[in-house]
């Protein structure tokens, strides 16, 4: 075969390829697919993983809340009265009043109008998780102008008798700031509005398998 017959040979069958490319691209290159990891590996597959979606959520480091085994060094250990408050038993600054109160019963209209904006994502910061009541270690959520405190309980064994409530009290003073109160197995939220200083929650839980009470931050704020 002469030089030019194989330039023109040559020629012919890389059109070839590149019309069979064209027309039949899935013959000729390795499939590409999106099926989970888990799933059992095709021939000349490949599995592509979605990054940008993990690269884009949004984390924030959690700090976890203790009950402490000898509390009776802080300002206020005991759970006030749910309905009558004695002289002195709580003080209120100018910064706290538009705390939530009444401490127990009904949810505030603060907290009731910032569970209308669907806009905010709450961000958790900080968790306790508990069987018992107690008193819990210092925290300090970040400094912004209002978070949330998410309390969650369970109660499978005893549904009709379980009660659980807590006071948030400002570490220096044993002010209380916030509080709140369920029956049964529900899901309790209350907006606060002070920070930037060290609280700690007291806390009451009667017939209660488990709770959780999550710090929760506006992402704007973070």
């Amino acid at each position: 075969m002469r030089k030019d017959d194989l330039i023109i040979f040559i020629a012919g069958l890389v059109v070839v390829l590149i019309i069979s490319l064209l027309v039949h691209p899935t013959n000729l290159l390795p499939e590409i697919s999106l099926l989970p990891m888990d799933n059992k590996e095709k021939p000349g597959s490949l599995f592509l993983t979605e990054f940008a979606e993990a690269e884009n959520r949004f984390t924030y480091p959690i700090f976890t809340i203790q009950l402490v085994d000898n509390p009776f060094g802080y300002p206020r250990v005991h759970m006030p009265g749910a309905s009558v408050f004695p002289d002195g038993t709580f003080r209120l600054s100018e910064e706290e009043k538009n705390s939530v109160f009444p401490l127990f019963g009904k949810t505030p209209y603060s907290t009731a109008q910032y569970e209308t904006y669907t806009w905010i994502e709450w961000v958790t910061v900080g968790i306790l998780e508990q069987r018992r009541g107690g008193v819990s270690t210092l925290f300090s959520p970040p400094q912004t102008p209002v978070w949330r405190i998410r309390s969650e309980v369970t109660a499978d064994r005893y549904p009709a008798e379980a009660l659980f409530r807590y006071v948030l009290c400002e570490g220096e003073t044993g002010e209380i700031i916030d509080g709140g109160e369920i029956k049964g197995a529900k899901t309790f939220n209350s907006i606060v509005f002070l920070s930037g200083r060290e609280m700690y929650f007291i806390i009451s839980a009667h017939y209660v398998d488990s709770y959780r009470i999550i710090i929760e931050v506006p992402k704007e704020y973070l």
